[in-house]
Order: C-alpha cells, then structure tokens, then sequence
C-alpha cells in the first residue's frame, strides 16, 4: 500500500513538474513575441511618419475645353477680366499671371484667400503643357505614365513634407484662347470649378503652350497646379 502510494506522489509531482514547464515555456513564448512587438513599433511608427509626411491628396480631373465656343461667356469672368491685365489678349506675356489674377478674383467673391504663385508649381505645369503640345496629347498622365504626382516630386515640390495638389488642364483655338476664356471654361465646369474655389489650396502655377495637343491650328494649351504643402 505504501508502494503504491508512494508512486502516485511520484506520478503527481512529475505531472507538477511538467504543467510548471509547459507554463514557463508559454510564459517565455509571450514575453519573446512581446519584446518583438515592441521592437518593431518604432520602425512602424517611423515608416508611418514618414508616409505622412509624403502624403499625398491629388484632385485631378481633365476635360478638353476648346474652341471659341467655350470663349468667355460669363458675366462674372467679364467682370473680373477688366481688372486683371491682360485677361482677354492671347497669352503670350502676361497669359500666366493674368489666369492666376482671375482665379484669385474669382475666390474673392466667395471669401477665400488668394492663391499665391509658385515657381515649383509653375515649373510643372509649364512643363507638361508643352510636352501636351510637342506629343500631342490632352490628359494628366502623359505617355509612359509620368502623373501629376511624379511631376510635383520632379520640381521638388512633393517632397519632405505632408502636401495636397489638383491640376486643371484646357486647350482653345480662336476666341478661346484668352486667359478670361480658360478661366471662364473651367467656372463652368464644376470639377475644373471645385479645384479653383478649394479652400485647401495656398498656391499655384501656371503654365501655357503655344499650340494645341495633337492639331495643327494655332491656339495654346493651359495647365494650372495648385498646391499646398505643410512642413
């Protein structure tokens, strides 16, 4: 009997030893997946951090907005041509500090604060309005898959800080081809009309071409960018 009892204790205190073994190894499992946990969390929040600061919010819309019969026709671009300079010549000199003149009196007359120019913004959009015209095309991505984006981080402007952009894009021939008329276009269209009245935008660019995306009428090709970066 006391045999008998004396390998049950046996068998209860290895049972003991095992449970207690098993606890420590599962107790040894969580503290080394915690430690990994919590070394990785500073490299997650540092990769967080810096996607923010290359966050991008991108409003881009384009429509071809051409020819005399998108000229200016509006009341209200009329009115804020007269005191812009250059408004409603063709834009050869004063095309780009004349369109940037008339988005601004445009946002005047809702309340929002004017845009002021960037030369990064202004670089960009110049750009891809010649190269529109040089490879005869009309969209935000030009061939080969170059975007807004990719056109913003080339000027330098998408880059080390958090930013948001929209781009609008135009072409007209004849009587369409003023400032006054571009402006008028994208008024009149209410996405083009969303990215000029943005209370998100501080800045922009203006870029104009002469000529128009694959044709061989003489008229100009708009592209404006708008931007806002938070460093």
């Amino acid at each position: 009997m006391d045999l008998v009892v004396l390998i049950g204790v046996a068998w209860l205190f290895l049972l003991l030893l095992v449970l207690a073994m098993l606890r420590t190894a599962a107790l040894a499992d969580r503290t080394a997946e915690r430690r990994l946990r919590d070394a990785r969390a500073p490299r997650a929040e540092s990769d967080a951090r810096r996607h923010a600061r290359t966050a991008a919010v991108v409003m881009v819309t384009a429509m071809p907005l051409a020819g005399a019969a998108a000229g200016t026709g509006a009341a209200e671009a009329s009115a804020q041509g007269s005191r812009c300079a250059y408004a409603r010549s063709a834009p050869d000199g004063g095309g780009p500090d004349a369109t940037l003149c008339l988005i601004n009196a445009a946002r005047a007359t809702r309340g929002l604060a004017p845009l002021g120019g960037d030369a990064r913004l202004a670089r960009a959009a110049r750009r891809h309005a010649t190269d529109m015209v040089a490879r005869g095309f009309f969209s935000h991505d030009a061939p080969g898959g170059i975007s807004f984006v990719d056109r913003l981080r080339r000027v330098g402007y998408a880059s080390s800080c958090t930013w948001s952009g929209g781009e609008t894009l135009a072409w007209g021939t004849g009587a369409g081809t003023t400032p006054a008329s571009r402006v008028a276009a994208w008024m009149r269209s209410p996405p083009h009309r969303q990215i000029l009245l943005s209370p998100v935008y501080r800045e922009a660019g203006i870029g104009i071409a002469a000529g128009v995306p694959g044709g061989s009428a003489a008229g100009f090709t708009y592209a404006a960018a708008f931007g806002r970066r938070r460093c």
